[in-house]
Parts: C-alpha cells; structure tokens; sequence
C-alpha cells in the first residue's frame, strides 16, 4: 500500500510518511497489506477531490483502484503542519521544506525505500535527492508538485514590470502603501488556491 500511497501523492512540495510514534531506524523492506484508510495532512488545494474543477480529481481513482479510503486536513501554514504531524494519526504530508525537515530532525516522520517505488527512477534526477528530505543519505519524502513562485505586481503602480524579487522588502508605511516608488505586492506560489489580491 505505501508504494500506492506514495506513488499517488509523488517538488517544491514534499510527501513525508509519518511514522505512528518515533522515526523507524530502517526504511520498510517490503510493501505491507493495506490498511483501508489513509489520512493526510496538505495545503488546500493539494489533495484534489475534484470539488473545485472537475478536471482535477486524484482521489477518486486512487480510492477506487485501491479501496483505500483517503482523508485530508488541510493545514494554513508550515507551523500548523509541524503541530498537527506532532499531535499524530497521520500518513503522510504535503510539507515545505522548513516543516520537512522539522518533522525529520523532530521524528515524526520515518524513512523511506525508494526502491519499493516503482517509478522512482523515471523522477527528473534534480528532484530526488532535495537536501529538504534527503537527510545523512536517508530519503524521507518524495517529490510531489513542481513549479515557479510568481510575481505579481500592479500595473498602475510599476510601469515597467519589476525584474528581481527585491520589491518584496521595500519597506512599506504603516498604512500598508509603499513609501518609495514601487506599490506592496502579492507572491502566488505553486500552493496558493487563494483569489489574487489587487497590489495596492
């Protein structure tokens, strides 16, 4: 079942098994009988059930293929994925780099076997060994999603269009318009599921 598990949910992002106590000190050997159920702890929008868009259902055909019910909790933040995975009774997570590793050096998370998974060696080889799972040679998640952080800027403000992340630090009044030439603005990243907001 973790192989379908994983393989499911297989990178900016990073699907960790959790462990049901304390890290094991071996990767399992061997693909064990399936338990039913799989509870996951991701950012909204990352476990798609189809609710949102129709074209975008990943569950119901793991559900059915395997018979494994899958049940999600969505998390705000990398220090509410950190707290729910300590708190346990859950599988896996769709964690940030910062909360991977705070659930591997914390032990909550337990190693894997990457050759139990069967397209592992098809993955694009910069994924693999990510210094946010692979800790002393030891894989502790997979890759997951993939993708650019945007920038969003507002158009009556920047006439031309910015060309470094720097904007984000200008300091900003506290009446939360810019002081200098350039207006606040808003980061989209490959996990936001959020309306963009307008730059002000």
């Amino acid at each position: 079942m973790f192989v379908h598990k994983t393989a499911l949910l297989s990178a900016i992002t990073t699907a960790l098994l959790a462990s049901a106590s304390l890290q094991a000190a071996e990767p399992l050997k061997a693909v064990g009988a399936g338990e039913g159920q799989l509870d996951i702890v991701a950012w909204p929008g990352y476990i798609e059930r189809g609710e949102s868009d129709k074209a975008y259902d990943w569950v119901t055909g793991f559900e059915k293929e395997t018979g494994c019910k899958v049940n999600v909790k969505t998390a705000a933040t990398s220090d509410e994925m950190v707290s729910l995975m300590a708190k346990g009774g859950y599988d896996l997570v769709t964690a940030s780099g910062d909360a991977s590793l705070r659930l591997i050096v914390g032990k909550r998370v337990q190693p894997i076997n990457t050759a139990l998974i069967a397209n592992w060696k098809s993955l694009d080889p910069r994924l693999k060994d990510a210094p946010w799972y692979v800790v002393n040679k030891q894989t502790y998640g997979t890759p997951y999603q993939w993708g650019p952080n945007v920038l969003m800027y507002n158009t009556n403000v920047f006439k031309t269009a910015p060309t470094s992340w720097s904007v984000v630090f200008d300091a900003q009044n506290p009446a939360g318009r810019q002081t200098g030439t350039r207006a606040a603005c808003r980061l989209t990243t490959a996990r936001s599921t959020s309306p963009t907001r307008r730059c002000t």
